[in-house]
């Protein structure tokens, strides 16, 4: 069976396609919802809040956080709906790892 793996890692798309023997396919949705403009803007601005949460620049690349814990808060539900979204559209035709659920509650 196809796996997903979900989780956060600067700056790459939250989603990651494994094949049946584990490789890397690449990141971005499964070709079932690749037509769903919906939930990939939803983990498209994801990515892009957390790619925020770091400087990287010629001098330095370091990890800066939220500004607010409320920010932080609205981060981590917006992530657990975009994943919930994705589990019920895909419907067990895959694998999910999800490494990012846990790290939000």
């Amino acid at each position: 069976m196809k796996e997903i793996r979900l989780l956060l890692d600067y700056p790459c798309y939250p989603v990651w396609l494994y094949d049946e023997t584990g490789g890397v396919i690449g990141t971005g949705l499964p070709d079932e919802l690749r037509d769903d403009t919906e939930l990939d803007a939803k983990f498209r601005d994801l990515q892009k809040r957390y790619n925020a949460l770091f400087i990287n620049n010629e001098k330095e690349f370091s990890y800066v956080g939220f500004q607010s814990d409320d920010e932080e808060q609205a981060f981590h539900a917006d992530m657990l709906d975009a994943i919930r979204e994705l589990k019920e559209k895909l419907n067990g035709k895959y694998e999910i790892v999800d490494d990012i659920s846990r790290k939000c509650k």
